[in-house]
């Protein structure tokens, strides 16, 4: 009979689900917290092993890497150890493309940076502390694992959206519940077209033209990025896949999805279904006009458009982001589990929250923890203050993405943002609509949300040269940004939610 080692009770015993940005940040923040008296062990199937160190999988090895641009706020990366900002912060790694807003803290402004990046670093520091922490290269099975589970304290689940983990123990946390994000009963659902793209704009002249309008959305690196495209649902249904040989349709961009890099045939093609994105190979195709509009719009030649992707984005409200698993026995110290990241609140990546959210929730459950470890055993009330955050987290950042969802119009009436988009197409397609009055609409619409930034950013453009980019677009194209709508900002504005409202730093080790 083989005896199975005591653990160490001085230990706090963390199992973490997924080893992505929001999972290895708290892995980080809670070794950084409790050093020595922390035993954590990672799992992702993402990575795998070579020169003894756990690295992240090639495109050939199955893993096709996250190449988006996504905006830190400062209020979330300076509560971040001073070690592992320097190392996310080189001096090419990131730019400052949007203006200082009530989440920048101590002078700090958001910061842009590439998210495979963010994980390549801190998985590199991960493999640096092998005394407290742990890196299995494998997917995590709650149900194979069951006993694992119960002998450690903690299941942090950070698996994203689609949480396997999450699906296991739903009859604990429950089910999200679609209600809050739905119109007559149905959900709202958007696909939005990721376009990788080199713009050859300025920041400032892309942030005004991003702000201004509902359809497309670029965030970039030195304008090295995704330029976001929301669809309507008939060019939904258009944006898909197709294998030129089998000619049958494929997931690509509907369910997947997948990456499908420019070829040297000028397709873009999917390795994975052996397919090819169909607008694109169309010569009649209005989705695919649609999107060399939207490349003229930012300063993209046909050329710096070199791969296609999509994302289907959907919110639930949750009820409960800490449940105990399983209870303290004689022999057993009792699990607490907790959602965190996406698994806990996926939001409408829009208004460029997502990561911040699972940021903060790290910060959060870390100070928690670093606490409630000082004691023999964990109880419920231990956790008050992390789901009060998380609460708020859900709160503030999903009604935030609700309202870049949906538009209200002067009679009260609310409607997916889609449906503007697709009413501006159809005005568009019948020429019901004045290019000169649209040119002096969006200019002016411009001219009013640059008198508002213009003392938080440099460099922003004057009417003039404005109006003369405008000039050179399709008139269909300016006429449904007009309808699209600006950003709601006076309704999405205002107070942010602060971990430290709840959790100060220095007096976390204090809380009972």
């Amino acid at each position: 009979m083989v005896s199975v080692p005591r653990p160490d009770p001085r230990k706090l015993r963390v199992t973490v689900s997924g080893g992505g940005p929001v999972g290895l940040s708290f892995a980080l923040l809670l070794e950084d917290l409790l050093g020595p008296r922390v035993d954590i062990t990672i799992y992702d199937g993402r990575w795998t092993t070579a020169q003894g160190k756990i690295i992240w999988k090639t495109p050939a090895q199955g893993n096709v890497r996250r190449q988006q641009v996504v905006t830190v706020q400062s209020r979330q990366f300076r509560r971040l150890p001073t070690d592992i900002q320097e190392r996310l912060f080189a001096a090419d790694a990131y730019c400052e493309m949007w203006p200082m807003s009530p989440d920048s803290i101590e002078g700090f402004g958001p910061r842009n940076i590439r998210i495979a990046y963010i994980e390549d670093q801190l998985l590199a520091i991960a493999n640096e502390k092998p005394d407290s922490i742990r890196l299995v290269p494998e997917v995590f099975d709650a149900a194979a694992s069951h006993d694992e589970i119960a002998r450690r304290q903690v299941l942090a689940i950070c698996e994203g959206s689609r949480s396997q983990t999450l699906e296991h123990f739903a009859e604990k946390f429950g089910v999200g519940d679609p209600g809050a994000y739905a119109l007559d009963g149905k959900q709202v659902q958007d696909l939005v077209l990721g376009l990788r793209v080199k713009s050859e704009l300025t920041d400032p002249m892309s942030v005004l033209l991003t702000v201004s309008q509902n359809r497309f959305l670029l965030n970039s690196l030195h304008g090295d990025g995704f330029l976001n495209m929301r669809l309507t649902d008939q060019e939904a249904q258009e944006a898909i896949g197709i294998d030129p040989v089998q000619r049958v349709f494929t997931p690509c961009i509907q369910s997947t999805p997948c990456v499908l890099e420019l070829q040297a045939n000028g397709d873009f093609f999917c390795a994975g279904h052996h397919a090819v994105f169909l607008p694109a190979v169309m010569k009649e195709s209005s989705l695919w006009t649609r999107v060399q509009a939207g490349l003229e719009l930012f300063g993209v030649p046909p050329e710096n458009l070199t791969a296609v992707t999509g994302f289907r984005l959907d919110m639930v409200q949750r009820s409960r982001f800490t449940v105990q698993l399983y209870p303290r026995t004689a022999t057993l110290p009792g699990t607490f589990g907790f959602l965190l990241g996406d698994a806990a609140n996926a939001i409408h990546f829009w208004p460029g929250r997502g990561l911040n959210s699972g940021l903060a929730s790290a910060i959060s459950l870390s100070r928690c923890l670093a606490a409630a470890s000082r004691r023999p055993a964990m109880r419920d009330s231990d956790f008050t203050r992390h789901e009060a955050v998380m609460a708020m987290l859900q709160y503030r950042h999903k009604n935030r993405a609700w309202r870049q969802m949906v538009s209200t119009d002067a009679t009260g009436n609310v409607r997916p943002i889609k449906d503007q988009i697709a009413l501006g197409i159809a005005e568009g397609d019948r020429g019901s609509y004045d290019r000169d009055a649209d040119i002096d609409e969006l200019t002016m619409r411009m001219g009013q949300i640059r008198s508002r930034l213009q003392a938080r950013m440099d460099g922003l453009p004057d009417d003039a040269t404005l109006r003369a980019h405008l000039e050179q677009l399709p008139g269909q194209l300016v006429h449904t940004l007009v309808v699209s709508e600006p950003w709601d900002t006076g309704s999405v504005g205002g107070e942010e939610v602060d971990v430290e409202w709840l959790l100060k730093s220095a007096a976390a080790a204090e809380l009972v």
